[in-house]
């Protein structure tokens, strides 16, 4: 009995081992899966704590930043009487404007330099306009029309030392302008160089632009380059000459301003106050006006539109010519668009810096004809067969464009030491330039002896 009871237990002791074998086994796995994830864990932990101590002490980098801090201006600060004050110093020079023998230089977001340039050796400074906010500006029959910030100006300067306003034209261009909801103003920027120590929480780590909420913007300083004629016919109107650079221009008794994507169109009346006024949504990008004959030639970042004016008030865009994104002034001579491209600035994407000639005698489809590097483009102008074109700290050029294929081998002149932004050919004989430096007229009668008559320089 015994000795059966030994074999049945041995063999139910044979028939569960194999699981209780199992079982085993499987407790150590278990056990070994916990005790290795643990210690996976813990090495883990571990290896955060110290590596991230690490790589928070090492999540800096130092920025140099150019802070642009907006400066807002109110009403009350801008809308101010019209007046000819004394002669300031030309400091930050703007656009300029030709109208007889008077030259109206802009200081930039200031008003207007009045120059008597009756003897351009000797042009003498008569008088300052104090026009808050001023950048552009055109003349027709001695009314001048000037932007001031969001308004428009018509002021009466027949007598030039006693300048009337004839009307203020407010909102104007209160599209072009933000508002910072207390009917203040964006005036400008101060620019502040900033060196900070930033961690990669800082929205500003590894970001060359940054804008606030309010409107401050910081900028990575080593990705950023922050940077017409009298008409005496009998009966015609008397309008001045303005620069390539110009956003402001007069044609069939229009005044046509231009926005980024908006062109501002203003009937003139006789009294030279403004009549009807429309505006016409354009493509984004425009940058300046050039008017010629029946059409307003636009320089946009991207493209050249032509716009016929057939129903003044409302242009009509007959065709865009496309090139690469970049500043693009233009000037128009009879055919012939001759447009600058010019990169390599913040405002200005691109590695494209050139002339291109343009083909404009069938409007609706515009051709480029002839392309040639420059550097760094600017404003440009045309009188007869002399081109002349600004780049910048490369100074001015002077080519022959008789041959317009051939333009890049007909240089006449460089002048290398002045740094000019725009120029506005008056006649054969003289040449106005405007630029950081300051203001320069010269005598080009003899293109193989171009002559300096005066010169009005900046002063820091």
């Amino acid at each position: 009995m015994f000795f059966e009871k030994k074999i049945l237990f041995h063999r139910f002791y044979q028939r569960r081992l194999p699981y209780r074998r199992l079982r085993v086994k499987f407790y150590h796995h278990l056990f070994s899966f916990i005790m290795k994830n643990v210690f996976l864990l813990v090495l883990s932990t571990f290896i955060v704590t110290f590596l991230g101590s690490c790589f928070k002490d090492k999540c800096v980098q130092t920025h140099t930043f150019v802070y642009y801090k907006p400066v807002y201006v109110t009403p009350e600060e801008y809308k101010i009487p019209v007046k000819l004050s004394a002669v300031i110093p030309l400091e930050n020079p703007g656009k300029i404007y030709y109208y007889k023998n008077f030259i109206l230089i802009n200081e930039l977001k200031k008003g207007l330099h009045i120059i008597d340039n009756t003897n351009p050796s000797e042009p003498q400074k008569t008088g300052f306009i104090e026009i808050p906010g001023n950048v552009d500006m055109a003349v027709r029959n001695d009314v001048l029309y000037a932007d001031a910030f969001t308004d428009l100006l018509v002021i009466d300067i027949k007598d030039i030392n006693n300048p009337a306003l004839i009307e203020r034209k407010e909102n104007t261009f209160e599209s072009l302008y933000f508002m910072d909801g207390t009917n203040r103003v964006l005036s400008h920027y101060e620019e502040t160089p900033q060196t900070v120590v930033l961690d990669c929480t800082d929205p500003r780590y590894k970001n060359g632009f940054y804008m606030e909420d309010f409107g401050g913007i910081f900028v990575d300083e080593s990705s950023f380059d922050a940077s017409v004629l009298s008409s005496n016919s009998s009966g015609a109107p008397q309008i001045g000459k303005a620069g390539s650079l110009a956003r402001f221009a007069i044609l069939k008794n229009h005044l046509y301003a231009v926005g980024d994507a908006e062109i501002f169109c203003l009937a003139l009346q006789n009294d030279g106050s403004i009549g009807q006024s429309n505006t016409v949504n354009l493509p984004w990008g425009i940058e300046t006006i050039f008017p010629f004959k029946e059409y307003l030639f636009l320089g946009a970042n991207n493209g050249l539109h032509i716009l016929d004016i057939i129903n003044p008030l409302t242009p009509v865009l007959r065709s865009t010519f496309s090139h690469a994104r970049a500043c693009d002034p233009v000037v128009v001579d009879g055919d012939l668009a001759y447009v600058t491209l010019r990169t390599g600035a913040f405002a200005c994407p691109g590695d494209l810096n050139a002339l291109q000639v343009i083909d404009v005698k069938d409007v609706n489809n515009p051709k480029l004809k002839y392309s040639y590097n420059m550097t760094g483009p600017q404003g440009l102008g045309i009188w007869g067969n002399q081109l002349y074109i600004c780049e910048g700290n490369n100074g001015l050029k002077i080519f022959d464009k008789s041959d317009p294929s051939a333009i890049d081998q007909n240089l006449l002149f460089h002048n290398k030491d002045i740094k000019v932004s725009d120029v506005i050919p008056v006649k054969q004989n003289m040449l106005l330039a405007i630029g950081t430096d300051g203001f320069y007229q010269y005598d080009c009668s003899d293109v193989k002896n171009i002559v300096l008559l005066s010169k009005i320089l900046v002063e820091k």
